[in-house]
């Protein structure tokens, strides 16, 4: 889960929030983020206590625990369901949250035309080539260790890809 959040003079930084391993959190930290909370949305104390932003790949048991830490008028929006949907317990705590003004969206890229897809692809190839994107390579493996691969990532333990090589 990402956010943005606007510090006086308009700056904007990222807030990155991961699984409770502090492992994980130090390799998110030397990608660039500003701060790293664990699932359940808590982190140190210059932790920010609200956001305007919430963005979610993983829609995981505690999405309702982070409509809380949205700032009125906030937005949060779902681009992926890694964890399965949201429980039960989801649209009763954004209910509860009516009076904040707060919305949620869901984002999918099939509604975006596989042609504008397929061109945002081929630019993210020609950044990478030009070195312009950097692609965030856990672990290089051996094609062989594909199960273990499988195995690190049902743990939780990769930030980024797996290469397997051949």
């Amino acid at each position: 889960m990402s956010s943005t959040e606007t510090l006086d003079g308009g700056a904007v930084r990222a807030v990155v929030v991961t699984t409770s391993s502090a492992q994980r959190g130090v390799r998110l930290e030397a990608l660039g983020a500003t701060h790293v909370l664990n699932r359940s949305g808590e982190g140190g104390s210059d932790a920010p206590s609200g956001y305007d932003v919430i963005i979610d790949v993983v829609a995981g048991v505690d999405l309702p625990s982070f409509i809380d830490r949205l700032n009125p008028g906030g937005r949060y929006v779902v681009v992926g369901a890694v964890a399965s949907m949201h429980p039960a317990t989801f649209g009763a705590k954004l209910t509860e949250a009516f009076q904040k003004s707060m919305s949620f969206a869901t984002f999918s890229t099939a509604l975006i035309p596989s042609a504008v897809r397929r061109a945002v692809r081929l630019e993210q190839f020609d950044a990478l080539r030009d070195a312009r994107l950097e692609a965030v390579i856990h672990d290089m493996l051996r094609l062989r260790e594909a199960a273990l691969a499988h195995r690190k990532m049902d743990a939780g333990e990769v930030v980024g890809r797996i290469v397997l090589a051949p």
